[in-house]
């Protein structure tokens, strides 16, 4: 993009907020001048000053419909967590993902077949509000650089993220605690209690606790 390009964008932002156009400005190496940092905030429209409809977090706990939420799936995937989970979205109106490391379809434990919606890499992590690791195979996923980075990335965009079983072990990866955090459901299976926590992360966005770390994941 020619410079001049980013510096009209940072501009144009300035005029909007001074707080984001500055870390804009940061990462772009562009330097903000006197007159921009004492541009005047922008007047209000029709007596309004902010409104809550354009808000994500004005109604705290709102409504998750219509949110997406990834599943990746292994090698011998665990058929009844597959199960749980998309009865629990389905409730809630929000959309399952099926992903794997190819297109087709994938056996899961008890022989049944499910159909792959997208790739790892071709459905990246930007693209969903979650992402849930059922249990099975981990070890096929573990050494799958798609899947890693999948979740490597959706941990770096503060996205809520649940493991079931076996899929914990990916914690180690994200440098997780063996004890866990904030914004991490793990759970031996998928039941009720794993799903409503997932929900309430859903709720909230995102899992602003761990923006401390993300500058040391590398994605």
């Amino acid at each position: 993009m020619r410079t001049y390009i980013r510096e009209r964008v940072v501009d144009q932002l300035a005029h909007i907020d001074i707080q984001l156009a500055q870390s804009v400005a940061d990462n772009l190496g562009i330097t903000l001048t006197d007159e921009q940092r004492n541009l005047a905030p922008p007047k209000e429209v029709n007596g309004v000053k902010k409104d809550p409809a354009l808000s994500l977090y004005a109604v705290p706990g709102g409504s998750i419909k219509g949110r997406v939420v990834a599943i990746l799936l292994n090698d011998k995937t665990r058929a009844s967590d597959v199960l749980g989970i998309m009865q629990a979205l389905k409730t809630k109106g929000v959309h399952a993902k099926l992903l794997y490391s190819r297109m087709g379809e994938v056996t899961a434990d008890d022989g049944s077949v499910l159909p792959v919606a997208a790739t790892f890499a071709g459905a990246p992590s930007l693209t969903v509000d979650a992402v849930i690791v059922p249990c099975g195979d981990i070890a096929s996923l573990l050494s799958n650089g798609d899947a890693v980075y999948y979740l490597l990335e959706a941990y770096k965009h503060l996205k809520p993220i649940a493991l079931s079983g076996d899929a914990r072990q990916f914690k180690a990866r994200l440098n997780v605690a063996d004890q866990g955090e904030d914004g991490i459901v793990e759970g031996d299976n998928v039941d009720d209690a794993f799903m409503t926590r997932l929900f309430d992360l859903l709720a909230a966005h995102r899992v602003w606790s761990r923006s401390s770390k993300i500058d040391q994941i590398p994605a």
